[in-house]
């Protein structure tokens, strides 16, 4: 009976460890701009843990900086869902004169939402997503 229960035990953990999802490999992207200055700037979020600060101006060379690390399981579910909205077919491409993005780079290829600051027909799960970022920048950035 003992040997049941081991053998059972045994197999209820391998199926558990397959159950485990692959982490993401990239990149989350995230950041604002335009304006009459035409500044982009924002967050890359990189899938080991590692963040930069970015910023370009029109016709010039970006400019990154070293802004953190995280664990990079931390990122996870941030990447998932993106990930989640780009299988599910989730589009936003709006413009105006300031946008906000969020981006996803894989070896893949990417996906990008965007929409202008202030736009009112934003999916309530993306700018509920984008805050939590915003706050979870905030608690890992010194």
């Amino acid at each position: 009976m003992l040997l049941w229960i081991l053998l059972g035990a045994l197999l209820m953990g391998a199926c558990r460890s397959a159950a485990v999802e692959k982490p993401i490999e990239g990149e989350l992207l995230v950041g604002q701009g335009g304006g009459f200055t035409g500044l982009y700037s924002g967050y890359l979020l990189r899938s080991d843990g590692v963040i930069l600060r970015w910023s370009q101006f029109p016709g010039q060379p970006e400019r990154t900086e070293s802004a953190g690390v995280c664990p990079a399981d931390s990122l996870q579910p941030f990447l998932r869902q993106l990930e989640q909205w780009r299988q599910r077919g989730l589009r936003l491409q709006g413009t105006g004169n300031m946008v906000v993005f969020l981006e996803l780079r894989r070896d893949t290829g990417s996906y990008r939402l965007q929409w202008g600051l202030g736009e009112a027909d934003v999916p309530g799960e993306v700018l509920q997503f984008h805050r939590q970022l915003q706050e979870f920048l905030q608690r890992h950035l010194p």
